[in-house]
Formats: C-alpha cells, structure tokens, sequence
C-alpha cells in the first residue's frame, strides 16, 4: 500500500503546476484626469443697434394716398409726368383703381361719387384703409390715423373744389381791374377764402407720418394757387390769401365781401410783393416795372412754398408716390423761378477773379 505522505506531496506539486497557488493578480492602476484649466474670459465689444430703418407703408397707407392723388388731379399729374394729353386718362385711372380696392370692383357711379369727394364714399375709404392697416405689422400701429388722414385730405380737397367752382363762375376779362366786385364776383368770394379744412389738414398730428399729412396740405395749398391763375387780378388774394397765412403767417389785407364796397386799385401786386419778401424771396429793388415785379413776386411766392415742401419731403416714407410727386412738383416749381429769375432780371453775375498782384 502507497505511503500517504506520497501521495499528498504529489497532489501538491500537481496543483503548483496548474497555478491554484499563486496569488491573485494585483489591479492596473489608472491615472486621475487632467482638468484642463477654464478658457480666458473674453469682452466682445457690444454691437452697435441697427439703423432705423425707413418707413415702409403698405396697402392702407398705399391707398390712402392713392385717394388723395384722385383728389388732387393736375397737381398730381405733373408730379406724375404725365403729359398734357394723357394727364386726364390717367387722373381718372387713378379713380378707378381706388374704386376697385374699396368696392372690389369697379362702379361708375362710386367713381363718380369719389370724384365729387362725397362724404359717404369717403367714409368707406376711410373704414377700409383702417381694415387693411391693422392687417399689417407695419401700418397697424397707425391704422386710426391713416383713417383720419384720408377724411382730413377729402376735406381740404372738397374746400378747394368748391373754390374751383367759385372761381368759373367768374366771367371777366382777366385784364380788367374794377373798383366794384359784380353779383358773381360777391358770392365767389365766401368759398374762396374759406380755409378751415385746409387749416385742419396742415394741423394734424399723425405721429410719424406727420409730415406726410403736412405735404399733403402743402399740394392741397398748391391747388388754391392754380385756383388764383385763373382770376382776375382783383379776386386773386381771395384765393391765396388764406393758404398764404397758415404756411407764412402773412394776413392778407381787409377785403370786401359784398359788391358795395369798393376795392383798392393795383392792392394784389403790393400784396404778392409782401408776400414774397415775408417768404425770404424778395422781388429786387432793381426791378421797377410792374409788369416784372409781378410775375417775380409770384415766383417768390411760390419758392416759398418749395421751401416748406422740403422740409416734409426729408421726414417722408421714402418708397411711397407722395415722395417722388413731392421731390418733382418742388423741382418744377424751384426750376420756374429761377427761369423767370433770369429772364427777368438776367442770369446770377458771377465774381470776377481778383487780380494777380504785380511783380
């Protein structure tokens, strides 16, 4: 029989062999992060704020001055450049395209109705400038002044097409200067001189499209001007007499309102003359004959107005009709004067150069 201490010395160097002896294997050691070190703080420079930008008017503001250039007829035409032949055509274009925005199609007797600035189509021009203003992100801030805008510009509009109307019944030779006024003459002279609906329009405060009403009242003015073209000499402070005051402060000169007082002779050239001296365009001294010193103080007159339009045209939206009817009415005019300027008193001297000093 095998000796047991054999036996167990065998087993044990079986078991050295397979490894059920050796210790167990130490654990791999693992390195701790690396915390980065945080990024240097860096002060961006602030952004400036972008510039303001222009105003951009959209369909209410769009059709409300559409409205007035349907009211304003001629002056509108010529700031359009429209010619002499198709300035009626396209006056009456511009009616009808109001007609279809407000009515959805077009309507001979809403044309007609629009045409004689009645109070009810006004009315329904008004309500949809509103409507189409408060549509828009841009003119919903303002959509109750567009409102108003358009009945303000139909007032002053339907003053002056009365005043229109005043002036044809007038049947005069236009040379003649009479010390009466005759029964025609009398009952024109109330609506000529009435103002209160152009004094209104260029009084409204519309927020920032202000100067868009103030331009308007201006061409409204501009209207009372052609108004007087076509009166004889006596009638014509009755036209312009008031618009003159609200842009100038200039009162005219008490005027009869009634055929039994009778008028003083040569009044209106010594008014047009105050006029365009008051205005900062002065007839000159030079210039003595009357026939001269007219048509340069109605010259001066009108620069007058130039100069107020400017300042409207600066703060107007820049992409809408009234801005560039605007820039080309105030260019004809100023272009006007300065032609009657120098036809009537030669054109502006230029310096000589002084003269070389001598050796």
């Amino acid at each position: 029989m095998m000796n047991r201490s054999l036996v167990g010395c065998a087993l044990v160097l079986v078991l050295s062999a397979c490894g059920g002896s050796t210790a167990p294997a130490p654990e791999p050691q693992v390195a701790p992060p690396v915390t980065a070190p945080p990024p240097a703080t860096v002060t961006a420079a602030p952004t400036p704020p972008p510039p303001p930008q222009p105003l951009r008017p959209e369909a209410g503001h769009n059709l409300a001055i559409l409205a007035a250039a349907c009211w304003f007829g001629g002056i509108w035409s010529d700031g359009e450049g429209d010619s002499e032949d198709t300035r009626a055509q396209a006056s009456d274009a511009r009616c009808h395209d109001v007609v279809r925005r407000v009515y959805g199609r077009d309507d001979n007797d809403r044309y007609l109705q629009l045409r004689a600035v009645e109070p009810a189509v006004v009315g329904d021009i008004a309500a949809k400038v509103e409507v189409l203003a408060k549509e828009d992100s841009d003119d919903a801030p303002r959509s109750q002044t567009l409102a108003a805008l358009v009945q303000a510009v139909a007032g002053a509009e339907r003053e002056a097409m009365l005043a229109r109307r005043a002036a044809s019944r007038v049947r005069r030779d236009l040379e003649r200067e009479p010390d009466r006024l005759n029964a025609d003459e009398a009952a024109s002279a109330a609506p000529l001189r009435d103002t209160r609906m152009l004094d209104a329009l260029l009084k409204l405060q519309a927020g920032d499209i202000t100067h868009d009403a103030h331009a308007l009242g201006i061409l409204a003015a501009l209207d009372r001007v052609e108004v007087a073209r076509k009166l004889p000499r006596h009638l014509k402070i009755y036209a312009v007499g008031g618009a003159n005051q609200l842009l100038f402060g200039f009162a005219p000169p008490d005027m009869p309102e009634d055929a039994t007082k009778p008028l003083k002779r040569g009044q209106w050239l010594d008014y047009l003359v105050d006029v365009a001296k008051a205005t900062g365009h002065p007839v000159p001294d030079a210039v003595k004959l009357p026939k001269k010193r007219e048509p340069l103080a109605w010259g001066g007159m009108l620069e007058g107005y130039v100069d107020k339009l400017k300042i409207d045209i600066a703060g107007l939206a820049k992409d809408t009709r009234l801005t560039n009817v605007a820039a080309v009415v105030a260019q004809r005019l100023d272009a006007e004067y300065k032609a009657e300027v120098n036809a009537l008193t030669g054109p502006p001297s230029i310096p000589a150069k002084p003269a070389k000093p001598s050796k």
